[in-house]
């Protein structure tokens, strides 16, 4: 049986080899991009599996936030009526309750803040367009 010799030369310049149809050449600047890919993303994730991923991310930024709210975010969900959302925000300590209502008529500016200055009067937070 004869052996059969194939040469191999190395190119000086990478850029020179040619794409083949497995392997493909990949700039720096594409493998850039993959850098902003997450770890354990795959091609062929269902959207449950993005949801799953989406949800855990967004459990442990709720995980974080201020222990004020903790009580309502933990348990709130997408599909809560409002009935359900005021029994949780009422279920807060009044010191936590920091809701606040405005219903501007025409020509009146929504207000989306109350608090007492160092004075001890109160001073309101609102829009600075009026509503038409």
């Amino acid at each position: 049986m004869a052996r059969e010799i194939t040469e191999v030369i190395v190119p000086s310049d990478l850029d020179a080899i040619p794409d083949g149809t497995t392997y493909k050449r990949m700039s720096s600047t594409e493998q850039t991009k993959l850098g902003t890919v997450e770890d354990s993303a795959t091609a062929d994730q269902t959207g449950g599996e993005i949801k799953t991923a989406y949800e855990a991310e967004a459990n442990a930024y709720t995980d974080t936030k201020d222990t004020k709210l903790t009580g309502v975010e933990a348990s709130a969900t997408a599909d809560q009526t409002g009935t359900e959302i005021q029994t949780a925000v009422l279920g807060l300590a009044d010191a936590d309750r920091v809701l606040v209502g405005s219903e501007p008529q025409s020509g009146e500016k929504k207000v989306y803040g109350v608090h007492l200055n160092a004075s001890g009067n109160i001073e309101l937070d609102n829009e600075d367009t009026a509503e038409s």
